[in-house]
């Protein structure tokens, strides 16, 4: 009888924990952009507008993401969505005002649409065909996880030592996915 062979090489097992970093870091900013925003002077509408900026950017550089990924290493434009990721998170904690934080979301929100396209390809691309939807189930489960639970410790944390500090862990987290 022929052995199974796993579809989970060491290749496969990097994406979905660098998957698993980078949702973890932006969804533990995603409950704190807001209240951070007025923390640093912004009005309602404007803390509105910046936590809004990533969506809108998203939608707009998607299309252009799939095309870059069609004509580039996924490898290269995922740690380039890592790097602007971490440059974002870490504008996030040394900006002195709400008006960098605008610019910074969008870097971070340029990264995050790299990383998701990218990953999800790129994973496609790693595993057997018949075995796509398998991988991508498990991915699915790395994104949800991730979306899970970083919510919950950012408001946690957050309560316990500020936003500032809080945000440190997204940092972590993002370099933690470039590596």
């Amino acid at each position: 009888m022929a052995k199974k062979e796993s579809i989970y090489s060491k290749d496969v097992i990097l994406v979905m924990a660098a998957s698993f970093f980078f949702m973890f870091s932006t969804m533990f900013v995603n409950p704190l952009i807001n209240g951070y925003a007025k923390d640093l002077g912004a009005s309602s509408a404007f803390a509105g507008f910046i936590v809004g900026i990533m969506s809108i950017a998203a939608m707009f550089l998607r299309p252009v993401a799939g095309n870059l990924t069609d004509k580039f290493s996924k490898y290269k434009l995922s740690f380039i969505g890592g790097v602007l990721i971490l440059i974002g998170i870490l504008g996030y904690i040394f900006t002195p005002s709400s008006g960098w934080l605008l610019l910074f979301r969008l870097i971070n929100g340029t990264g995050y649409v790299l990383c998701t396209v990218c990953m999800t390809t790129w994973l496609a691309f790693l595993v057997p065909r018949q075995h796509v939807g398998e991988a991508m189930g498990f991915y699915g489960l790395m994104n949800a996880l991730a979306m899970a639970l970083a919510p919950a410790i950012a408001i946690n944390i957050y309560q316990k030592i500020g936003y500032r500090e809080a945000l440190i862990a997204s940092a972590i987290a993002a370099f933690l996915m470039i590596v």
